[in-house]
């Protein structure tokens, strides 16, 4: 939800704040907020460089452990049970699918949640929406509320409200000076405007918000009526900015009518009924405006389960359902509440409608996601059986279009209503092999990482039903990243200074080669040169050396050839929905981490690499670790052996 008008007015009164030291206390953290903003501020590239995104949320954790503040992180929910956002939700993901550069790649949330395991940090997932939530829960706790919703300016957060914007954020992740935090307390708002107390609901829906826009014709009506006439001068409103508008900035016309409004009346059911005038029986409108004064009316008997008992491990009265319709399986409520499931199935199950996100993929006719139907549509079977279908909205070129889907299972035996919990792990290991038609590897082939059979699954599946046909330069690069990302940490990068010269490897090149990005290797050859012994070189260096090599012909994701990108990002479907098979299957299988799978920018850069060059550049960097290169041997041999890959281009 949203009420982008309110921020106008706390930020213009400074006597809404309080400077707090942040420090020793408990913080409910808005989990969708936080792992989408952290993507956007860090300005990480959206081809989806997962590794460094880990690293980043790993420091802001720590920077709060640090002053030891125990954060507990609430992520939303399924689409809300009346489906009353639907046009909300076809709207953004219209937008996503027109500018996908602009949003968050498909794998950070994942990558996310990896890092709160690690840290060993409670988070909880709502049934549905989880703004309510928050703030009840952050009630519980006696604690702020950190997010970048402005619902939080409306809603009675006992303990104070900290927009993310109010974070020293430089501080954290470069170093520099901090500043003072400053937190928000809505008791602060009603000493000034003490008539909004009891109205916040009639506030944020004469203001405009998700569920009725203030360019809606009911508000439009509303604005343009004399009940919202201002007068020449009025006490009451005559200060509202305590920080004046300057020059060129907006009057905020609309802010000052509609407090002028409520403060006029200040009889909640008469304005409700004005503002249901103002709707000219339009019975969506009626509906909406409805609504609207629900959602941000402070509830007395509140639906949702208690978010509070969960993280106590209160098992008191059992399972509250809250919402959820019966036919929703206890077990897949209490995991999704846990966070061990995603939305996807709660959408599935509930709405028989999942949104698939749009990514950077080019401008072919078909999305990526097409490549990873065959796994959703197992998904699928397991929820609903083999009768219903599903709507997926996904994008087809440009538009975002509706695509029937119905459940297919290919294990024998099977039952038709299976108890995924109580199924041997063998069968749901089988589901997995049949699924990606692939067999399980073995552990000589794995090694030490529990991730690596499931990686290789991955990748055997990929490689059968990408399209364009896949290559083994494709191969070689997704499984020399895993390699190196799994078995080196992001500091031994950091630490690592190896001068590449003009005559170490890499480098050296003849005149005739096309220097355009995608050139055609078979226009001149590269060599291989280097100053380093075989037993100089090592696994690590070879990021160096591939990144500095591609570096000086790509410098932005739009000197990618378009197929590449597009396969990558068939890639990132493919790892995302098995995911979402295992974690449904209670996870028989570990699941991968995709900051070790899939860091964008280093895959895009080892396939150019390899492209243009004509010798062993992996024989090379491994040639003194033979553990890592008998690992990597392997891991090629695995997928050559479940299924074709071509040669070259």
């Amino acid at each position: 939800m949203g009420v982008p008008s309110i921020i106008v007015l706390a930020k213009k009164n400074p006597s809404f704040w309080e400077v707090c030291d942040f420090r020793d206390i408990k913080l409910v953290i808005d989990g969708n907020c936080l792992y989408n903003l952290l993507y956007a501020y860090l300005n990480i590239d959206t081809i989806g460089n997962f590794s460094e995104y880990a690293e980043k949320v790993e420091m802001f954790f720590m920077w709060l452990f640090d002053r030891r503040i125990t954060p507990y992180v609430v992520f939303d929910g399924a689409y809300d049970i009346d489906d009353k956002k639907i046009e909300t939700l076809k709207s953004r993901s219209q937008q996503r699918a027109a500018n996908p550069e602009d949003k968050t790649p498909i794998l950070a949330k994942i990558t996310f949640t990896k890092i709160l395991e690690k840290l060993r940090i409670q988070y909880i997932k709502c049934d549905f929406e989880a703004d309510r939530d928050i703030q009840m829960l952050a009630n519980d706790l006696k604690c702020p509320v950190l997010s970048r919703d402005s619902d939080f300016f409306i809603f009675d957060v006992h303990f104070g409200y900290i927009p993310f914007d109010s974070l020293p954020l430089s501080a954290i992740f470069d170093g520099t000076d901090e500043h003072e935090i400053k937190i928000y307390f809505i008791e602060n708002l009603w000493k000034k405007f003490p008539y909004l107390r009891g109205n916040m609901a009639l506030l944020a829906t004469a203001l405009g918000n998700d569920y009725l826009s203030k360019h809606s014709n009911v508000l439009q009506n509303a604005y343009h009526s004399d009940n919202f006439r201002l007068p020449r001068c009025k006490t009451e409103v005559s200060d509202l900015f305590e920080i004046p508008c300057e020059a060129g900035e907006p009057f905020f016309i609309t802010i000052r009518k509609v407090l002028y409004w409520i403060c006029r009346y200040n009889d909640a059911d008469r304005e409700k009924r004005q503002l249901l005038y103002f709707c000219k029986k339009d019975k969506r409108e009626e509906e909406m405006l409805t609504r609207s004064l629900k959602v941000f009316t402070e509830p007395e008997d509140y639906t949702s389960y208690n978010l509070y008992d969960l993280l106590q491990e209160r098992e008191s009265g059992g399972l509250d359902r809250s919402a959820v319709p019966s036919h929703v399986p206890t077990w897949i409520i209490d995991s999704h509440r846990r966070g061990f499931i995603p939305d996807f199935f709660l959408n599935t199950l509930i709405h028989k409608r999942v949104f698939l996100l749009s990514q950077v993929e080019g401008t072919h006719d078909l999305s990526s996601h097409e490549c990873s139907l065959s796994i959703r549509k197992v998904i699928y079977a397991l929820l609903l059986g083999t009768e219903q279908s599903v709507t997926e909205h996904d994008r087809y070129r440009m538009s975002l279009c509706e695509f029937q889907r119905t459940g297919v299972i290919c294990v024998t035996g099977l039952l038709r209503d299976p108890f995924i919990p109580n199924m041997p792990r063998v069968l749901k290991i089988k589901i997995l092999g049949a699924a990606l038609c692939c067999q399980i590897p073995s552990e000589s082939i794995c090694g030490s990482l529990g991730q690596t059979r499931l990686f290789l699954m991955i990748t055997t599946y990929w490689a059968r039903v990408a399209e364009l046909a896949i290559n083994i330069n494709f191969l070689k690069s997704v499984l020399i990243s895993y390699l190196l990302f799994s078995t080196i940490k992001r500091n031994e990068f950091r630490d690592l200074k190896i001068d590449f010269r003009d005559d170490d490897c890499l480098n050296h090149r003849k005149s005739n080669i096309d220097g355009r990005k995608g050139a055609n290797s078979s226009k001149g050859t590269t060599t291989l040169n280097s100053n380093h012994s075989g037993s100089d070189v090592r696994l690590k260096d070879l990021y160096y050396a591939v990144t500095q090599f591609a570096g000086r012909d790509i410098k932005t994701k739009k000197d990618y050839i378009p197929n590449i990108i597009h396969t990558f990002a068939q890639f990132q479907s493919c790892i995302l929905y098995i995911t979402y098979l295992n974690q449904l299957l209670n996870s028989p299988l570990e699941n991968v981490n995709p900051a070790f799978v899939f860091n964008g920018k280093f895959l895009h850069d080892m396939y150019y690499t390899l492209r243009e060059m004509k010798q062993d550049i992996i024989g090379h960097f491994l040639a003194s670790e033979k553990n890592h290169f008998e690992r990597f041997d392997n891991m090629l041999q695995f997928v050559q052996d479940n299924v074709y890959i071509q040669d070259s281009e």
